[in-house]
């Protein structure tokens, strides 16, 4: 169960971090696609935050303690949080970041989701297959903001 109980605060943790730098874009966004941008990582970061609590209470369904602590949490993501100067990332740079993000994520997430089923965590992979659809549509909207 380690194994498992590493990955599901690792996802976690990413999540959160996610959830937070996405909403961090979603104020700092300028330029010609503001309004569309600002308006897609508002709906990503408020779903986001919905799923941040959906998984730390699944967390505690296992007996897992999430992570509390935003130290602990930035040390364990594997998604980079925002930087302090955002507010100069350009808009492009910003979807590209947070497409590799996502991408990092689901990676994440379909490592989490194997584990969970060769243990017979059923509920824990079917919540985590839940996210990964999640993410799938998140990456394929930002993806296609870029495509020509």
């Amino acid at each position: 169960m380690e194994k498992l109980y590493k990955l599901i605060s690792d996802a976690q943790a990413s999540l959160f971090v996610l959830f937070h730098k996405t909403w961090v874009y979603h104020w700092h966004v300028v330029g010609p696609d503001f309004q569309q941008l600002h308006t897609l990582f508002g709906g990503q970061y408020e779903a986001m935050f919905d799923e941040v609590d959906r998984i730390s209470e699944h967390m505690r369904y296992l007996n897992i303690k999430p992570l509390s602590t935003l130290t602990r949490t930035t040390e364990v993501s594997r998604v980079e949080q925002a930087s302090n100067s955002a507010q100069q990332v350009g808009a492009m740079e910003m979807v590209k970041q947070l497409h590799d993000d996502h991408k990092a994520l689901i990676e994440l997430l379909s490592d989490l989701s194997e584990e969970a089923d060769r243990q017979k965590q059923y509920a824990t992979s079917n919540l985590v297959q839940d996210l990964m659809e999640s993410h799938g549509k998140f990456l394929w909207m930002l993806r296609s903001f870029t495509e020509k």
